[in-house]
């Protein structure tokens, strides 16, 4: 804490006479704290009334009617736009027709998980979840990738699961049986 100074030694100047009050260093007397006040928030504020339903539409215009749902697929730009992004694959083919979209497996990933093998099928998993950010993107090209790797996997893991659980039975069967 700070030491208070002598009643007589406040804003005296150093020949004994006082000239009024001199600045000192903050802390050193009394604090005087002001606050401005807005006069239009001194009350409290009105109470809430909702917008009356009758003249919404005045504030909120309709939605324009719709058919239906608005589908997006995937496909080539239109010639007005500057996205410089990847190619699409989704385009019309040479035969005319459209290329099926990429399985992910999750399905198949997450059995194989669960039942065969933990360390492939976690794997599988990752490119089937990769898979779909693919497609969500539109990269076909990586889509097909990642959902063959995913397919690759899913396999190894189903056999390797398959044979794990077969050669557990044989070793049983011969443990009990010799």
């Amino acid at each position: 804490m700070e030491s208070e100074a002598p009643a007589g030694s406040r804003g005296a100047e150093p020949g004994g006479g006082s000239a009024g009050p001199r600045w000192e260093p903050p802390g050193a007397g009394a604090v005087v704290v002001a606050a401005a006040t807005n006069a239009a928030f001194e009350e409290d504020p009105p109470p809430y009334s909702p917008p009356d339903p009758k003249s919404a539409h005045l504030l909120y215009p309709p939605f324009p009617a719709q058919q239906g749902p608005v589908l997006c697929l995937p496909g080539p730009l239109p010639p007005h736009s500057s996205y410089e992004g990847p190619p699409s694959t989704m385009g019309p083919s040479a035969a005319g027709h459209r290329q099926p979209l990429p399985k992910d497996y999750l399905v198949e990933s997450v059995l194989v998980t669960v039942f065969c093998c933990l360390l492939t099928g976690l794997v599988a998993l990752i490119y089937s979840h990769e898979t779909r950010a693919a497609l969500a993107r539109g990269d076909m090209a990586q889509a097909h990738a990642a959902s063959r790797r995913a397919q690759s996997l899913v396999l190894f893991s189903l056999l390797f699961g398959l044979f794990a659980s077969v050669s557990w039975v044989i070793y049983v069967l011969v443990a009990l049986y010799l």
